[in-house]
C-alpha cells in the first residue's frame, strides 16, 4: 500500500480513540497556539479574558482549506483567528498607517460575513451564534484593554508589547462560552461544534470537482493543502504545485491537477494523520536543521522507538552479560509481539524540509510487524558492546548497551567542542537515515562507517577520557556488528564478547600488546596521577606503523618494569612475550602494514582482563586481611 493509503487508514482506525492529549485533527480543523482566551455568557456578553499559560496554547481551530495553508492575502479561519482578523475595533487603535487600518477593516468583514453564514445555516451552533452576536458588536479590543490584557500607548494606540511572544496584531483568540448547565464551555473540545463546521464546510464548499486520484471518485478536489506537518518546518508542504511558470511541471502538463488531484477529504484525512503521527510516534534528528523520522502502526498499536534508546542496558559487566542482554532485549521485544496479528503492519517515513516550503519524504519502508521485530533483535544482538557507565554512587562500571544512532554519527564524523562531539546536522540526517535503512531493510552496515569509526577510535589524544571511551565503545560496536553479518551464515556459537586466546590475527594481537602497555605504564602512576601513557600518546603512529611503533614503545616501557614487584615484572614480561611470539610468526613484510579495524577489539577486551584481574587480586588480598 501507498504511503498515502497507510495515512488514511490511520486516520480511519484511530480518530475515535483518546489515547492522548494530543488528538487527530477532523477534516476542516487544525491546530493553532492561543495567546488569548474570551468567555462569553449565553446572551453574548463579556465576562472575562485571560492570557494562555504556553502550556496549554495548543487549541484545535475549524478551518477553511485556503485559511489553513495561508501565507499571504486574507484568508480569515472560520471561528478562532488573530485580533487582527475577529476585532472589529482592530482598526481603532492602529498606528496612524492608513493601508494597515484599511487590511485590517478587510479582514474583519471577510471573517464576519464568513461567521453570519455558518450562524445562519441549517448546521449552525448555538456557541457560533453567541460568537457572532459579541463580535458583531466590534467591542473586542475594548474588553480586552479594560482586562489588562491588551496595552496603549500615550497616543492611545498598540503598545509594542507582546503577548507569549506575539504581537497583537498575530495574537490567536479562544472563546469559552457558558453552557446551559451553567459550566465554561471550552470551543475547541466541543465535539457537536466539531461536527457542525464539519458539516457545514463539506456541504457549501464552492471549489472544482474532478476524479481523486487516490480514491478513483469524483469529489472536491483540494489545491491549497495544509502545512504545519511537522513542527521544526511549519511553513512547508508535502504536496504543493503553485509554481505556474513552467519549472513545476517541466513542460509536460498545463495545470496542477494534470499532474495529480487529490480530494479535499483525502487531503484532510491523510494530512491530519501525518500531522499527528509527528507529534506523538516521530523522533527529530539535528539541532536546527532537523530531519523528523516517524515510526508508527497504522491501527495504533504501540512499537519500540528506533532512533532513540532501547533502554535495554544489561546492568553490569558480569559473567554471561551478553546472553543476559539479549534475554532482556528478546522478552521486551516479546512484549511488543503478543499484540500483533500476522496481517499487521509497520511503517518508518522519514521527512525534511527541503526549502522553507516544501517537505519531502526522504525515506519510506513498509513491513510485517513481525519483520520489523525481527530486525530489531537482530540489530540489538549484533551491534552491542560495553559502555562506561556511573551508578548512584558515581562508582565507574561498564555495561552492556546498543549505541543509538546519533552516539553513532557523532562519534564516526564529530568533533570534540567542549565537553561535547558535535557533528554538521546534514551529515548527522544523512547517515543516521542510512542506520535506519541498516537495519529495518537488514543492509551491511557501510564499511566507510565503520572505517570512520576506527580512524576516531585510534587518535585518543583528540578527545577526553569520557568521550574516548564513549568513541572506544561504539566503534568495537560496529566492528563487531561488521563482522557479525559476515559471519553470520556459518558462525559458531561463542562470545565474542571476551578475549579470545585463540585468535592469531595479526590486529587483533598487536591490539593486545597494545593494551598490556598501556596498562604495565598505567599501574605506576602514583595517586592521582592522570597522564597519558606512552601508549595512548602513539596509538595513532602505532596503528599506521605498527611494528616500528611497537619496538620505541618497548624502549620507553624499561623504567616502568623497573617500578614493579619482580613477580609482576616477570609476569608482564612473559605475556609480551608470548604475544610478539605469536606476531612474527606473520610474514616479516606484513608486520609493519597498518593494522585492521580488529585490533580495536583485541586492544579493548584485553585491556579489559587486565582490569579484572587487579580488581580480583585486590578483593583477594582485603579478604586476606580481613581474616587475619
Amino acid at each position: 500500500m501507498s504511503w498515502m493509503g497507510q495515512l488514511f487508514d490511520t486516520f480511519e482506525n484511530n480518530i475515535s480513540r483518546s489515547q492522548s492529549d494530543i488528538q487527530l485533527t477532523p477534516v476542516a480543523h487544525m491546530y493553532a497556539n492561543a495567546q488569548i482566551e474570551v468567555t462569553l455568557n449565553r446572551e453574548g456578553l463579556f465576562l472575562s479574558a485571560v492570557k494562555v499559560e504556553k502550556e496549554n496554547t495548543p487549541t484545535l481551530i475549524p478551518v477553511t482549506e485556503s485559511s489553513a495553508g495561508r501565507a499571504s492575502g486574507i484568508a480569515p479561519h472560520a471561528l478562532c483567528d488573530t485580533l487582527s482578523y475577529i476585532a472589529g475595533d482592530f482598526s481603532m487603535y492602529c498606528n496612524d498607517n492608513d493601508k494597515q487600518k484599511r487590511i485590517a477593516e478587510q479582514k474583519y468583514q471577510t471573517y464576519i460575513e464568513n461567521l453570519k453564514k455558518w450562524a445562519d445555516s441549517e448546521d449552525t451552533h448555538p456557541k457560533v451564534q453567541v460568537i457572532y452576536k459579541y463580535l458583531y458588536e466590534k467591542i473586542l479590543i475594548l474588553d480586552l484593554i479594560k482586562e489588562g490584557i491588551v496595552d496603549l500607548n500615550q497616543n492611545g494606540r498598540f503598545d509594542n508589547k507582546k503577548i507569549s511572544g506575539q504581537s497583537y496584531e498575530k495574537c490567536i483568540v479562544r472563546f469559552r462560552v457558558f453552557g446551559d448547565d451553567g459550566k465554561k464551555d471550552c470551543t475547541w473540545k466541543d465535539d457537536t461544534l466539531i461536527q457542525s463546521y464539519t458539516n457545514y464546510y463539506l456541504k457549501n464548499m464552492q471549489a472544482d470537482k474532478d476524479i481523486c486520484y487516490f480514491t478513483g471518485r469524483e469529489s472536491v478536489i483540494s489545491k491549497n493543502h495544509p502545512k504545519g506537518i511537522v513542527a521544526s518546518d511549519y511553513g512547508a508542504k508535502l504536496i504543493s504545485a503553485n509554481d505556474m511558470q513552467g519549472y513545476t511541471f517541466l513542460g509536460r502538463f498545463h495545470s496542477a491537477e494534470q499532474a495529480y488531484a487529490l480530494s479535499y477529504d483525502a487531503s484532510q484525512k491523510i494530512h491530519s494523520a501525518l500531522t499527528w503521527l509527528s507529534k506523538t510516534k516521530s523522533a527529530a534528528v539535528g539541532t536546527r536543521d532537523k530531519r523528523t523520522f516517524i515510526c508508527w502502526n497504522p491501527k495504533g498499536k504501540e512499537i519500540p522507538d528506533v532512533i532513540n534508546e532501547f533502554d535495554l542496558i544489561e546492568d553490569e559487566e558480569v559473567q554471561g552479560a551478553e546472553i543476559n542482554y539479549q534475554k532482556k532485549l528478546l522478552k521486551t521485544l516479546n512484549g511488543y509481539q503478543n499484540q500483533f496479528d500476522e496481517t499487521d503492519s509497520v511503517i518508518v517515513m522519514g521527512l525534511d524540509a527541503a526549502t522553507t516550503g516544501r517537505l519531502s519524504a526522504t525515506y519510506y519502508h513498509e513491513l510485517k510487524a513481525s519483520d520489523f521485530l525481527e530486525r530489531i533483535m537482530y540489530w540489538g544482538i549484533s551491534c552491542n558492546w560495553f559502555f562506561l557507565k556511573f551508578n548512584e554512587m558515581k562508582k565507574i562500571y561498564y555495561a552492556i548497551e546498543t549505541p543509538v544512532f546519533y552516539r553513532i554519527v557523532q562519534c564516526a564524523f564529530g568533533r570534540e567542542k567542549g565537553k561535547f562531539i558535535e557533528v554538521d546536522d546534514k551529515v548527522l540526517k544523512e547517515q543516521t537515515q542510512r542506520l535506519v535503512k541498516c537495519m529495518l531493510e537488514k543492509q551491511p552496515v557501510p564499511y566507510n562507517l565503520v572505517h570512520a569509526l576506527f580512524i576516531r577510535a585510534s587518535t585518543p589524544m583528540a578527545y577526553n577520557r569520557g568521550n574516548r571511551e564513549r568513541v572506544l565503545s561504539t566503534a568495537c560496536a560496529l566492528i563487531r556488528k561488521f563482522y557479525y553479518d559476515k559471519t553470520v551464515e556459518k558462525r559458531e556459537e561463542k562470545d565474542d564478547m571476551k578475549l579470545d586466546l585463540e585468535n592469531s590475527d595479526r590486529s587483533y594481537l598487536f591490539g593486545r600488546l597494545l593494551a598490556v602497555y598501556e596498562y604495565i605504564e598505567r599501574i605506576t602512576y602514583d595517586k592521582g596521577e592522570t597522564r597519558d601513557p606512552n601508549a595512548i600518546r602513539l596509538q595513532s603512529a602505532y596503528v599506521n606503523h605498527p611494528m616500528q611503533t611497537w619496538k620505541i614503545l618497548e624502549g620507553l616501557l624499561n623504567p616502568y618494569f623497573q617500578k614493579l614487584k619482580p613477580g609482576a615484572r616477570m609476569h608482564y614480561k612473559n605475556l609480551i612475550s608470548e604475544l610478539v611470539s605469536l606476531i612474527l610468526d606473520e610474514d616479516e613484510r606484513k608486520l609493519n602494514q597498518e593494522l585492521k579495524e580488529t585490533y580495536l577489539l583485541g586492544y579493548y577486551l584485553q585491556r579489559a582482563e587486565l582490569y579484572k584481574k587487579k580488581e580480583e587480586n585486590t578483593e583477594e588480598e582485603e579478604n586476606g586481611k580481613l581474616t587475619k
